[in-house]
């Protein structure tokens, strides 16, 4: 009987068909793999879309046959392909854009802004008239409804803050988007108003973004939509980026998924819905849970998001501290007690997975401890919460972060150097003593929390190149000993964003099994000066083993 089972077991591996030569091999790389069991390799191997093999050039050249396509990678570097796990995708309002130099910093003042406008409407063109416009804007408390009706009376006009979080309209900006005296706050947000609770042109976090819905032309069948998120993939992937993660502030999820079924995203394509509920916070959750599917190729729900407060440069973060600059003043939340607890719970009871815009150290704190009220420690590590831009998560609430499991995802441009004000760096006017706490990095991984890097970026602007992030992320100017290395910045932007959308084992790493995500670069970013890694590019950029993008000599 023994030697029965022995032959037929013989023979069954006799008779398995050999594996499948790769469809294509790439060698003569420096290959990055941003996989800790085999940090650097010379070549790989693709089939079917996913990696078989990484190793050295002559071990992977035996697996081709004569139908494999081999690309030589010319010594050049080979990295997983990049993940901007947090940007926006927008269209503008039918109108004009104005155009100015210098957002946010120093950015036009408000004479500045209103000879803008002023300009604009003399052109006596319909539609909208919409500018971004600096921080010291918003910090005005002048009558702005009055002043941008006296600017434009016939044009609606939108003032954008600098940092998305605040706008300032005139009259006919409210009319065109169907608001009068009679509206109410909407859940995360407010209509500003004048002593005599008159609209006064100010609108600020979840209303804006109602405004921002109303205002974009119309586009029924996603065609517009669709357009800029094809021009989107298209730079991204010109920079290397093979997957994003858009926080979808532009439209509900119907219209965002109406967009991709038109555009047919080359590059991956994850989805956090805006959490703009109406009349309940729930509303959000009951969008996110009863998705009805139908995502096209390539593209996903991935879960929620929602902006518990703003930022320090319009002193909406909520602090810890008084604002250096403000006396009295510490930020607000978005959000009542009552509302953040039934974000959480919905949190808890939904398979999507929570976004959370947290910027001063007061949300952070306020945050964490409602989190372990509500749920044991153990149960949130597997919820995977994510901190979007985490600038006051320092300290003790690096140790709560560890303990929960969240993921941070800061954003390497707050890192950039701000202007001077009142003697002293901006961080520092605003933020006080604790400017030199905001804004971690490298102290992040040595608090053993999961670190992602994310732009913020929106419609490939030039903000958004995740090799001007790549630079502030490593040089960090304002402090350098919190500096990430090069090595882990570009795990951040690979693996590291991969695990913050919980996709790490499907992708963000060159490891056998893992989907074919990669890009051949312009240059070697591990090495090259500091000053030089803006101008990186990607000269073969490849998604699930197919080529989205190539320059010379890859073409």
């Amino acid at each position: 009987m023994r030697t029965m089972a022995l032959a037929a077991l013989l023979a069954a591996v006799l008779t398995t068909p050999a594996l499948a030569a790769p469809d294509l091999i790439v060698v003569n790389a420096k290959v990055f793999t941003a996989d800790p069991a085999r940090p650097y390799a010379q070549a790989v191997a693709v089939e079917d879309g996913r990696f078989t093999a990484v190793g050295a050039d002559a071990d992977v050249r035996k697996l081709a046959d004569s139908k494999t396509k081999v690309v030589d990678a010319g010594g050049r570097l080979l990295v997983p392909g990049l993940n901007d796990s947090h940007i926006h995708v927008s269209r503008d309002p039918a109108g004009r854009f104005i155009e100015v130099a210098g957002p946010p910093f120093p950015g036009p003042d408000s004479e500045q802004t209103l000879a803008a406008i002023r300009e604009a409407a003399a052109a006596r063109r319909p539609g909208w008239i919409v500018m971004v416009t600096g921080y010291p804007v918003f910090n005005d408390r002048r009558d702005w409804r009055a002043a941008l009706d006296a600017a434009a009376p016939d044009n609606p006009v939108m003032l954008l803050g600098c940092c998305g979080h605040a706008m300032l309209l005139n009259s006919k900006a409210y009319e065109a988007v169907g608001v009068d005296e009679s509206v109410k706050d909407p859940i995360g947000g407010h209509w500003g108003r004048d002593k005599d609770g008159r609209l006064n042109g100010v609108v600020v976090e979840a209303a804006q973004y109602l405004v921002r819905r109303r205002a974009a032309a119309p586009d029924p069948d996603g065609a517009l939509d669709a357009a800029v998120v094809r021009a989107t993939a298209k730079t991204y992937s010109a920079w290397g980026v093979t997957s994003v993660g858009q926080m979808a502030h532009n439209g509900d999820l119907a219209t965002v998924k109406a967009a991709l079924v038109q555009a047919k995203p080359s590059i991956r394509w994850s989805v956090y819905a805006w959490g703009l509920p109406q009349a309940d916070v729930a509303e959000a959750w009951r969008e996110v849970d009863g998705d009805a599917g139908g995502w096209p190729a390539r593209t996903r729900l991935a879960g929620s998001k929602w902006i518990l407060d703003g930022t320090p440069l319009e002193r909406g973060a909520k602090m810890l501290a008084d604002y250096a600059d403000q006396p009295g003043w510490r930020g607000m939340s978005n959000y009542s007690d009552d509302q953040l607890r039934q974000i959480l719970e919905g949190a808890l009871r939904s398979e999507g997975q929570l976004a959370l815009h947290v910027s001063g150290d007061g949300e952070a704190k306020r945050l964490f401890d409602m989190m372990e009220r509500l749920a044991p420690a153990e149960t949130w590590v597997g919820k995977r919460v994510r901190i979007e831009h985490a600038d006051g998560v320092y300290g003790e609430r690096l140790v709560q972060a560890r303990r929960l499991g969240v993921v941070l995802l800061p954003n390497p441009i707050h890192n950039a150097p701000m202007p001077v004000e009142n003697g002293a760096i901006l961080q520092t006017t605003r933020w006080g003593g604790t400017a030199d706490l905001q804004q971690p990095m490298a102290a992040v991984l040595k608090a053993g929390v999961h670190l992602a890097l994310a732009s913020d970026g929106g419609n490939a602007e030039a903000v958004a190149s995740p090799w001007l992030q790549f630079m502030l992320a490593v040089t960090y100017e304002r402090r350098p000993d919190d500096a990430l290395s090069r090595e882990q910045a570009l795990i951040a932007y690979t693996a590291g964003a991969a695990f913050a959308e919980k996709q790490e084992g499907m992708k963000g790493a060159i490891r056998p099994g893992l989907l074919a995500d990669f890009a051949i670069l312009s240059q070697d970013v591990l090495t090259v000066p500091p000053p030089e890694l803006p101008k990186t590019t990607s000269l073969l950029t490849v998604v699930g083993g197919e080529t989205v993008h190539a320059a010379e000599p890859f073409r």
